[in-house]
């Protein structure tokens, strides 16, 4: 597991702290394991007809989370704290003393992604491999401008390129709440700039949002949230960079490890 604080520079409600944290782990160690992080209603969810992948992924994506929320808050226990599906399978946060703190998960696998953060600031994270099979696919979920724009930013092969502007889609739709409910061309990104993670960007339509992207191996990750004046954020580079090799160490485990 590996976390990054996050500070959260907002002028009209003070400095902030959120947590992005990465997790790998295979399903048996999640399940033998799963007493120490899983809240009651979350065991509920892990019924005799959940497929084993599909288990993984409730497993690893809460395992993620609970990491996220520990770090941010070190005084809850985190079998406290319920992460349950929405009307619209967005994550809600309950129990404990979590004082409006919001929570966005991803996984692809057996890694996940989760980023704690507080409500006053919102937040959407996505996780996704990179797989030359989804080009065409891919292609047609996004607009000609956005794959030209990208193409004369980031020098990476087309499949990376596509997987991480999905990646800052998805991220967006979870921050704004929607999810994929809404025209995808609505969530357009706009321009690129090359910055840590990896690079930055805005959107077309949402104007007051701002992207990061990072990959490493076939893993893709964005991470999505308000942008300057409203929120300063403020990490080192080397943080940055300790994060992505982290990404990498999980993109280069085998599935079952």
């Amino acid at each position: 597991m590996r976390s990054l604080h996050l500070g959260l520079d907002a002028p009209r409600t003070g400095p902030r702290q959120a947590v992005l944290a990465l997790a790998s782990a295979p399903l048996d160690w999640l399940d033998a394991h799963r007493g120490g992080f899983l809240h009651a209603d979350e065991e509920v969810l892990l019924t005799d007809r959940l497929h084993a992948r599909r288990r993984h992924g409730v497993l690893i994506g809460r395992y993620a989370a609970k990491c996220a929320l520990a770090a941010l808050r070190p005084d809850l226990d985190p079998r406290s704290l319920a992460i349950r599906p929405g009307v619209l399978e967005q994550p809600v946060l309950s129990g404990g003393s979590i004082d409006n703190l919001g929570i966005s998960l991803s996984h692809a696998g057996p890694v996940a992604v989760a980023v704690a953060f507080p409500e006053a600031c919102p937040m959407g994270i996505d996780l996704e491999r990179i797989r030359p099979a989804n080009v065409a696919l891919l292609t047609r979920q996004t607009t000609a401008a956005e794959r030209r724009n990208l193409a004369t930013r980031l020098d990476a092969p087309e499949a990376e390129r596509l997987t991480r502007l999905w990646c800052l889609k998805e991220a967006l739709s979870k921050a704004l709440r929607c999810g994929l409910t809404v025209p995808l061309e609505l969530l357009a990104v706009g321009s690129v700039e090359a910055r840590p993670p990896g690079f930055g960007v805005t959107f077309a339509n949402f104007a007051q949002y701002q992207g990061l992207s990072l990959a490493a191996g076939d893993l893709a990750a964005a991470l999505v949230l308000p942008r300057p004046p409203a929120v300063t954020l403020a990490v080192e580079p080397a943080e940055w960079e300790s994060f992505r090799q982290a990404l990498a160490d999980a993109a280069a485990r085998e599935p079952g490890e």
